[in-house]
Formats: C-alpha cells, structure tokens, sequence
C-alpha cells in the first residue's frame, strides 16, 4: 500500500498531476515527482507557446449544477472556498517570488456566474434536476430561473447589495432569453477559471512542498514504464524518460489526460480520447462596444444545449466573457472526435490526440463544427459574425465509460500502477480538492469517492458514453471533412 514514506512518480503536469503531487506533499509524502514533455516552468501552460493539453488552456468552466450526480456537485463546492483563497493568496504574494506568467494582479478564479440556457421555453428535467438537487443541498439560493418571478426579485435583491455583480445586464445580454424563446437559470456562485493561470499556480504551490519538476521534451518526456516480470506478478518499478534515464519509484501515478490509453492499454473500453471543438472571436480594438458587452463585469459563463452529458448532435454549446486581450472562447461538444491511430507497441488501434504541436497536426475542426458553432453565434451573439472566427482548437480530453473519473491501481501491477484520468471535459474545477481523494486511493481509505472512481468495464452490449462505437463511429478525424480558414467567416458579414 502507498504510504507517506513510499517514492511516487506522476507522469503528466496537468490538473490530475498537480493536485494529486499537491495533497501528496502535504500530507507528508517527501519524495514525490512530477514528469511532463512541456516545460512548463518557462512557458507556464500558455497555450499560444505550444502547450496542447485540456489543462493548458485560457480558461474553464466552474460550475456546481450537475443534475443527480450529487458526488461531483458536493466536490464541486467543496473546491470554491479555495479557488477564492488562492484568489487572496496571490495577490499577496511579492511578483518577484512569482513564477513566469502570473502576478499579483492575477485571478484565477473570476465568479460573474454560470446562465445554463434552457433549449426551448421551458427548463428541461435535467435543469429541473439540477435545481432540485441543489435544493436538498441547501444551495438552491444560489440559482435564479429566469421565468421565475420570486427567483428574479432574489435576483434584484443580490444586485442592489452588491451592484457591480450586474446579474441583469447579464442576463440580458443574450437576445434568445429578452424575446422569451428560451428559459433557463443563473448560478451566482459559479463562473470561470483561468486555466493555464491556474496550473502555474498549482505547481508554484506543489514546488514550495517540495515536489521535484521533471520538465522538458527530453529529460521530462515519458518514454517506458520500467515493469519487473520475473515474479508472480507484474510490477512497475518506475519510468524511463525520453533521455534514456530511468526513475525509479514504489509507484507510478499516469495522470496524462489524452494521452493515458497510449501508456496503460490496460484502459481500452474503460477510457477513451475525445476532443471537443473551439473556436476563439477576437474582439477588435477599435469596437469599445463589443469589449464592454463580453467582459466579465456585463457577460457570465454560458451553455446551450448542454443538457446533461449526452446532447442531441446539435447541442452541446458554451462559452466565456472575453479573456483581458479581449479573446472570446465558445465549444461544441455535441459530438466528440476521435483520432485513431495504430500503437507502435502494441500495433492496436487507439484515439490519441491530434493538436497544432503534434507531428500529425490539426490546423482546424471538422466543417460540420464550425457549421454548427456558426448557426449557434449567429442566432445568439450576431454581433460577432462581423468579426469573425480568428483561431480554432481541438481540446483532448479522456472521456471514460460513465463520465466519471478512473482513479484507481491499474489490475495485474500490484499496487504499482495507478491511473488518475477520465476528467471526460468536466474535471478542471475541481483542482483545488481532487488530489485530496486520489490520495486516499491512492493508500485505499474509503471515502465518498472511491467507490465512484473504481476501475470498472462496461457490461457486455451496454451504452459505454460512445466507447463502444469505436474506430467506425462516424466521429474519427480520417473519415470527417474537415474546414479551411475561408469557413471561419460568415456569408454575410454586414450583420
């Protein structure tokens, strides 16, 4: 069993790696070590200086309606009174201590509010679930329905104590909810957090623990797991890395997000690598009225569509404010893609990750995203479309089998192999807390998680979340017209 006094390796330096090295060291673990090809304490999870996992991006979601799924709904706030910490924490922190990209006048965690939109004129059961959820938590307070006349006055009441939260003007922002086409609900307690900020801070705090950084594409570059087989059972007794340098260790901990299932096959029909799509509107300078209407102080976190986590192909949509160089951020993840791939160790096939800075590279989406992304902002911000669309990005997650996480030994290893992945694009908001609990996995103290994040495998002919269409799903990148840049921008762009 994993114990303070055990050697842990953790491949991988995104938000699975750095809470779990996080609650590792303090909870008195002095020998811990983080691996990750980027190196990421020069270019501090910037996703324009070539870092391409889920986790380095400019922001996510922080969200606490989660329907009946109560576990991540309970982790979810358990995570909010740190993020506004950390807020606090900085801020205080002298910028000559600070690591590259962050300063004193950073936030990491901006709480303007999460507006779930509803996909017709009335609240759907899962928004229905989602608030009488949260009800029995005592939390309903928290959440407005914009049909509701008593939650509207709340409403009123909140902004009248504290006017510069202006929950009006961001609820009138969207044009579908003033002509009534569509209901839906206001978090006041969610919002957005600023990711590649986040996980600069994240490993900041890891290094003052003591946590050793292992960075870089030679010498941090996962290559091998170092696997004795000469007993009864395997064992992994550590990594060797891209420089030919082997790292030993009591346990190895893969917590590498899409790239998990091409390190430990053992999670074929468990997890799987997907990728929602993105697309980046960036304000012009000389359109003060656009800055103002999408800035975080007028604009909240938004998601259409997104019922659950099984959308209609349609739906599926969310988006930001503007970030401070006035870049807005709006997916789509009502379809998931797949890039299969045969391993070159195993000669399977298996979806790995196509990003702007892989060898194979991915320069835009599928035509069928942007089609969709582009109806979508034209019937809600149509302002927009005379801008146009200015980047586009495949973000890889791990979805699992359930959308749960896998956080558990891998079986067949011992106690030597262990798996922290399938954040299934909802597992950013819970850095704060999530390493608290893969800890307690990790030395298998039972705890309101563990149960939910064992390993597992879908019941023979049952709906796996997509796992089981596999290569011929009709979302592989190879079989998908994909869109140029002359796709980015609308027929009529006098709108």
């Amino acid at each position: 069993m994993t114990t303070p006094e055990s050697k842990v390796a953790i491949i991988g330096a995104g938000v699975f790696g750095l809470s779990t090295a996080l609650h590792l060291a303090r909870k008195g673990y002095k020998d811990v070590a983080v691996f990750d090809y980027q190196p990421y304490d020069k270019n501090a999870y910037n996703p324009s200086e070539g870092c391409d996992s889920a986790s380095s991006d400019v922001n996510k979601i922080y969200r606490c309606s989660y329907g009946n799924e109560k576990e991540y709904q309970d982790l979810a706030f358990s995570g909010r009174p740190i993020w506004l910490e950390w807020n606090d924490a900085l801020a205080r922190t002298p910028a000559s201590d600070l690591p590259p990209g962050l300063t004193p006048e950073t936030k990491l965690f901006m709480p303007c509010g999460f507006l779930r939109l509803s996909n017709g004129p009335t609240l759907s059961e899962y928004d229905q679930e989602c608030l009488e959820y949260l009800e029995q938590a005592g939390l309903r307070h928290h959440q407005h329905v914009i049909k509701n006349g008593g939650d509207m006055k709340r409403l009123e009441e909140k902004e009248k104590a504290d006017p510069e939260t202006r929950w009006r003007t961001k609820i009138d922002a969207f044009r579908a909810l003033e002509e009534g086409r569509l209901d839906g609900f206001i978090d006041t307690s969610a919002g957005f957090t600023y990711a590649d900020k986040a996980c600069a801070w994240a490993r900041f705090l890891c290094e003052k623990e003591g946590v050793k950084f292992v960075l870089g594409p030679e010498v941090g570059k996962f290559a091998d797991l170092l696997v004795d087989d000469t007993g009864e059972q395997r064992k992994v007794t550590g990594l060797r890395t891209a420089d030919g340098k082997e790292h030993l260790a009591d346990v190895v901990v893969v917590a590498c997000g899409g790239w998990t299932p091409s390190i430990v096959t053992e999670v074929e029909g468990i997890l799987e690598t997907t990728a929602g799509s993105v697309i980046t509107v960036s304000l012009p300078k000389d359109r003060p009225d656009l800055w103002s209407r999408f800035s975080p102080d007028n604009f909240p976190v938004w998601a259409y569509g997104l019922q659950g986590h099984f959308s209609p192909e349609f739906g599926g949509f969310y988006g930001f404010p503007h970030t401070p160089d006035g870049r807005i951020k709006i997916g789509y993840r009502g379809r998931k893609w797949t890039n299969y791939q045969t391993d070159p160790k195993t000669g399977k096939r298996l979806s790995v990750p196509k990003t702007k800075f892989t060898v194979d590279k991915a320069v835009n989406l599928p035509i069928k995203a942007i089609n969709h992304l582009k109806t979508m902002v034209g019937d809600m911000f149509p302002e927009l479309t005379g801008v146009g669309i200015t980047d586009t990005r495949m973000c890889w997650y791990t979805d699992s089998l359930d959308n749960s996480f896998v956080i558990d030994y891998v079986p067949g290893y011992g106690k030597s192999l262990f798996v922290a992945s399938g954040g299934s694009g909802h597992g950013f908001k819970f850095l704060p807390v999530l390493g608290k609990h893969v800890v307690n996995a990790l030395e298998q103290v039972p705890d309101q998680f563990t149960p939910l994040w064992k390993w597992r495998v879908a019941a023979s002919g049952a709906h796996a979340n997509g796992l089981e269409e596999g290569e011929m799903s009709g979302r592989n990148l190879a079989s998908l017209e994909m869109a140029q840049e002359s796709d980015w921008v609308w027929a009529d762009r006098g709108r």
